[in-house]
């Protein structure tokens, strides 16, 4: 599902490494899309702190990256939670 514009990705850090420049493209109940500014690799654990100040939601997760695909202005990351997965009620405060 696509995001709103509410709806924050304030870091998203390897588990080793910190990356900046993250932005959430799309969430699902089972991982999520990242447009990243730099290229990772595929099976790296990510660790996303998720927001929606709107909705006061905040969560964060450890996603293992699944894709890694260039895109204008850098790399579209997908992946599933390695934590458990979002809950409805979760998933709609950050989209809705």
């Amino acid at each position: 599902m696509p995001v709103t514009a509410g709806t924050t990705c304030s870091f998203a850090a390897q588990v080793a490494e910190e990356l900046a420049g993250a932005r959430v493209r799309d969430v699902s109940l089972e991982g999520l899309g990242l447009v990243l500014i730099r290229k990772i690799e595929i099976g790296s654990l990510l660790a996303v702190s998720l927001a929606n100040p709107a909705n006061n939601f905040v969560k964060t997760v450890v996603v293992k990256v699944a894709h890694v695909t260039p895109v204008p202005g850098g790399y579209l990351v997908g992946g599933a939670f390695t934590t458990p997965p979002l809950t409805y009620q979760e998933l709609t405060a950050m989209v809705m």
